[in-house]
């Protein structure tokens, strides 16, 4: 395109001194966004052209219509190019001009490049507008799925191990006691249990203070029987409290110490009752044989010192035995060998060579029937070996997943989010 002479044609806009100078400057700058157009450099021409206008205000020529038709063409912003090419028509007069002729081709063209960029916008918010409902849809499933999902969370601070039998204890957000299965089912809920054991296939829940429990059930992870001990006062009238719970054993003995009383409750788990008091006087005559105990009478007494003790307790394998002002004073096992309650304040039930004790300073140990100290015993719970898993999902918030890789609590599954919405589509 031959150079437009802008300066020769905005010398005549106006006799102003300082509208001349704006409309000399507007031609400078006219001629360098021709001259930019001309090496395709497109935005410079452009900012050129931008800078020329606003100094121009209102004022135009065909001339600078055609180059703006020009640009915005180059630049692909046909609308923009057919209003400048519109302008240009209303204000070029020679129709038979060579710039006529290319500015009208440029105008057809730009009608079809407009109707094909209308076309393709009309495809690309088809394609957006599908989208988007299918973006709808799927944030919609997933919507579903999540309130499937929340229903089945298990709120918990914490949910301990889980035995081989798939039983575990959990602590609800308030801080009490629950039990719960591997497939999400509660089996006890947590009320008032404010402390727990868990040993040898039995889980003991406790209300009340620490050391003082008011109220226990216990619960058999393989059977799932679950078994209420007896209100203590049943146990002894003046007994407020449990004491010391020992921890249950696989030969189904549970062994208590309650206060204000001088026996020991030992129950049967398996038959929700107290260990009757054993024939004695076997043991006896052997203590006294083999001169553990001085004498011993039809009271249930024994003297190893000058004072009598009262039989308190057969923990199946050790007896407790009580002074006369109702504290215990010793334990002897079987084969006759004392230990006094100094060195151990409380004794479990002995089972396979060895008792659960707890020594003065609150330290829990195993001791065999001598009274030796050894390593921990093994747990019979054992270790869940399944393929489930305990999955985290929030602050106090648990899915139980099965092996089929679905969420599940009390009978109730949900498949993955994968599969749900694979199902769906």
């Amino acid at each position: 395109m031959k150079k437009i002479l802008f300066l020769v044609v905005f010398l005549a806009f106006s006799n102003q001194t300082f509208a001349q100078s704006n409309t000399e400057i507007a031609g400078i700058y006219l001629i360098k966004a021709e001259e930019k157009l001309n090496i395709d450099m497109l935005d410079q021409a452009l900012g050129y052209f931008d800078k020329a206008q606003k100094l121009l205000g209102a004022e135009t020529t065909a001339k600078v219509e055609e180059l703006g038709t020009m640009i915005y063409y180059k630049l692909k912003d046909f609308e923009k190019s057919k209003t400048h090419a519109k302008k240009y028509f209303e204000l070029e007069k020679d129709k038979t001009s060579e710039s006529y002729s290319q500015v009208l081709y440029l105008y057809v063209d730009l009608e079809e490049q407009i109707e094909l960029q209308k076309e393709q916008d009309r495809k690309e918010r088809e394609i957006a507008m599908f989208a988007l409902k299918k973006q709808q849809r799927l944030d919609s499933l997933k919507n579903v799925w999540q309130e499937k999902a929340d229903a089945l969370i298990v709120s918990a601070d914490t949910i301990y191990k889980l035995d081989k039998n798939g039983v575990a204890v959990f602590k609800s957000p308030t801080g009490n006691y629950g039990v719960i299965t591997v497939d999400g089912k509660e089996l006890i809920a947590p009320g008032a249990y404010a402390n727990f054991s868990h040993f040898d296939g039995y889980i003991v829940l406790m209300e009340g203070v620490k050391g003082q429990p008011t109220s226990i059930k216990v619960l058999n992870t393989t059977s799932l029987k679950e078994i209420t001990i007896p209100p203590v006062a049943q146990f002894n009238s003046l007994s407020t409290h449990y004491g010391q719970v020992m921890l249950p054993r696989d030969n189904h003995y549970l062994v208590c110490y309650p206060n204000n009383a001088t026996k020991v409750a030992v129950y049967n788990l398996e038959t929700n009752s107290l260990l009757p008091t054993p024939f004695l006087e076997r043991h006896f005559k052997y203590w006294k044989d083999k001169k553990v105990i001085k004498k011993f009478n039809d009271d249930n007494q024994i003297k190893i010192e000058k004072d009598y003790l009262n039989f308190g307790g057969d923990l199946k394998g050790f007896s407790v035995f009580y002074t006369e002002t109702g504290s215990i004073y010793a334990y002897i096992s079987s084969g006759g060998n004392i230990l006094l309650a100094s060195q151990y304040t409380n004794i479990g039930t002995f089972s396979n060579g060895f008792s659960e004790a707890i020594k003065g300073d609150g330290q829990q140990v195993w001791i065999n029937e001598k009274g030796i100290e050894t390593k921990p015993l093994l747990n019979k719970n054992g270790d869940y070996v399944g393929t489930a898993i305990l999955e985290k999902v929030g602050p106090s918030k648990y899915h139980f997943i099965n092996e089929a890789g679905q969420i599940t609590k009390d009978e109730e599954t949900l498949e993955s989010l994968e599969k749900f919405l694979k199902k769906q589509q």
